[in-house]
């Protein structure tokens, strides 16, 4: 991880725990700027790099959850 905040590091850790699914949902509500409990303590700026940052670690799925 690059350069991230403890905050979203530690953000980014237990969405990831949660599973791939979650991952993927967080990255929708992430992208619609939905609040979610995972992230809600974060800022705007925060919330953008959690949003690269899962989305970094998601292209590594290219067929999804699997």
């Amino acid at each position: 991880m690059k350069n991230l905040s403890p905050e979203v590091e530690k953000t980014i850790d237990a969405i990831c725990a949660l599973g791939c699914d979650v991952v993927s949902v967080t990255i929708n509500a992430l992208q619609n700027g939905e609040l979610r409990p995972e992230y809600q303590a974060l800022d705007d700026i925060q919330r953008a790099s959690l949003l690269q940052e899962l989305q970094s670690i998601m292209s590594v799925y290219q067929d999804g959850c699997r």
